[in-house]
């Protein structure tokens, strides 16, 4: 009977060992050095068992050391991608029952503030007019949009009717518009030709009148 020898696997356990604490110099450290980067070395190191005896040798000489309480989670926190904090959508509702309406002088028509935000550099306007309204001549600094809701609008000679668009130019006159049956519109308007100076003019004329009647 014919005992296979281990001598190559003995002479690789030796090999192991000794890379492992770091041991191998001269022409035994240029070897495995060699047999790491070339095709057949890397076979045979394989087929010897030489990656585990150098685990195990590796393993006898540093023991394994228990990990505190914690290092897992410590560890994933410092690899894992950041989660930016959440916060609050960055949107506005103003639902048909809610906001303030503001008189414009005159009493036939009031306008409710829906956007006027200074970095915005426009205001969104929702406008309500009653029946036979004036809208009195009037300069416009920045250009204004209107779109109508409902109702009808009498601009520049021109009936609007709703659906209807209405654009003016910045640095133009309004003339005189007027609403037969009265109207509902949306416009959007430079942060300049909003009316609150008007609107506060008014309601202090107001307050005023009425403090003098009271008298």
């Amino acid at each position: 009977m014919t005992t296979e020898s281990n001598e190559p696997r003995d002479r690789a356990a030796e090999l192991a060992a000794l890379q492992a604490v770091g041991a191998l110099d001269g022409e035994d450290a240029a070897s495995m050095a060699h047999c790491d980067v070339c095709p057949f070395g890397r076979a045979a190191i394989t087929a010897l068992g030489f990656e585990n005896a150098a685990a195990a040798i590796s393993a006898t000489v540093f023991p394994p050391v228990v990990p505190s309480a914690g290092l897992k989670d410590k560890i994933m926190a410092r690899i894992a991608p950041a989660v930016p904090e959440p916060k609050e959508p960055d949107s506005n509702f103003i639902f048909s029952d809610e906001g303030e309406w503001q008189t414009l002088p005159g009493g036939q028509i009031r306008i409710k503030t829906l956007s006027d935000l200074p970095e915005a550099g426009h205001a969104m306007i929702l406008l309500e007019a009653t029946p036979g309204a004036v809208f009195l001549p009037h300069f416009h600094e920045g250009s204004e949009e209107v779109f109508l809701i409902s109702g009808d609008l009498t601009s520049n000679g021109r009936i609007l009717g709703p659906g209807d668009y209405l654009r003016h130019a910045a640095g133009t006159h309004h003339e005189k518009a007027t609403s037969e049956h009265g109207c509902r519109a949306i416009l959007v308007t430079a942060r300049e030709n909003h009316p609150r100076k008007a609107i506060a003019a008014y309601s202090e004329l107001r307050n005023l009148v009425k403090g003098v009647l009271g008298s």
